[in-house]
Formats: C-alpha cells, sequence, structure tokens
C-alpha cells in the first residue's frame, strides 16, 4: 500500500491521516484482472484503482469516482484549479 500522500497535490499526510483519505476508482477489466492476480498469489502493492487525497482534494475526487482513475485525474485537476485547491 502507498503511503498517504495525495495524488494531486503529492502533499504528505503521514503525521495524520486523518487529514486526508482513499478514494476508489471504476476498474477497467485490466485494472480489475491485475488485482485479483495480486489477490491470487499472495502479492503486496498498492491496487488499482485506489488513490490517496488530502483533505483539500478528497471532496473534489469522491465526486468522479464512477470513473476510472485516468478519466477522473484531469477533471479532478481542472476542479481544483477552478476552485483554488491546487
Amino acid at each position: 500500500m502507498r503511503p498517504p500522500i495525495c495524488a494531486i497535490c503529492r502533499k504528505d499526510f503521514r503525521e495524520d491521516p486523518k487529514t486526508g483519505g482513499r478514494v476508489r476508482f471504476k476498474l477497467s477489466p485490466e485494472e480489475r484482472a491485475f488485482n485479483d492476480r495480486m489477490k491470487a498469489n499472495r502479492m503486496v502493492g498498492h491496487p488499482k484503482g485506489l488513490e490517496w487525497f488530502c483533505s483539500k482534494h478528497l471532496e473534489i475526487a469522491e465526486q468522479y469516482k464512477q470513473l476510472s482513475w485516468a478519466e477522473a485525474r484531469p477533471k479532478i485537476i481542472e476542479d481544483s484549479e477552478n476552485t483554488d485547491v491546487i
């Protein structure tokens, strides 16, 4: 599992993980297969489609969880820029 560092602004909030959170995005068939292989082989690592966000980006990110991470990322960045969050 990746440490709690915002996927948008790279803010590291390991000192207080409660100041952010994770969002699970829609998985493509390839991402789902990757996660299934990781689990079946008892491999460790950060699952596809799961990203960390600081408190400033978390609410915006949650609005796009029905999208894949690749689709959601540019929208989150754009919304963040439009609301002076970055």
